[in-house]
């Protein structure tokens, strides 16, 4: 039994340091684009293949405890829950790398003031990635009423940038290429976003046993 219960924790442990990642390759990703750091964003890439590394061996690690102990109840819905959201995890890292890969692009061109509307919400989502894998490690859902607002904030938000880079490039036609790509990397900080709310919908079944909808 005890080592029924070290491989648990040794899971969730790992969960834990997939999520880490991922809350720094997003917050890299964001800061990367913002500046101009093609350093940063190469080592956003880099890193990609560590998330993908974590996913397989979470999934291993799942796929042998349910093999090995048959668990029940709530070690059940733990595994679940893991196994959900390393998917998760891994999208929001590719998501980093994609928003990496448009700073080495966007570097090499004029910025416009649109850029400016990335920031916020990149520091949104990585607030959202870091609840939810705090919730992970401890167990519980504390602060995850925050990602209810969060996620509402990123919906509007997004809506008025739409609106303003739109606006912008009828102004300025000679940015629409790069607007375009910011208006990309703003939809890609979407996504992350709903995938934090269903991390923790998942964690919220793990500890609860109650499904519930967070969006």
């Amino acid at each position: 039994m005890q080592r029924f219960v070290n491989d648990i924790d040794a899971m969730i442990a790992e969960t834990v340091k997939m999520g880490d990642l991922a809350a720094e390759m997003i917050a890299a990703a964001v800061d990367a684009v913002t500046t101009d750091d093609v350093q940063k964003a190469q080592k956003v890439i880099a890193d990609f293949e560590a998330i993908s590394r974590y996913d397989t061996e979470i999934e291993d690690m799942a796929t042998r405890i349910l093999t090995l102990y048959q668990p029940t109840a709530v070690d059940t819905r733990t595994i679940v829950a893991v196994l959900k959201s390393i998917t998760y995890l891994e999208r929001i890292g590719k998501y980093s790398k994609n928003i990496a890969v448009a700073t080495e692009y966007l570097s090499q061109r004029e910025s416009y003031p649109p850029r400016d509307l990335i920031a916020p919400m990149g520091r949104t989502v990585v607030e959202m990635v870091r609840i939810v894998t705090k919730g992970f490690e401890e167990k519980s859902v504390d602060g995850f009423g925050s990602i209810v607002e969060k996620d509402d904030y990123l919906d509007e938000t997004m809506r008025k940038s739409l609106m303003e880079i739109v606006g912008f490039i009828n102004s300025n036609e000679n940015s629409a290429d790069v607007c375009t790509y910011y208006i990309s990397i703003l939809k890609f900080l979407e996504r992350v976003g709903d995938h934090a709310c269903k991390m923790a919908e998942k964690i919220n079944f793990m500890v609860t046993g109650m499904h519930v909808v967070i969006r």
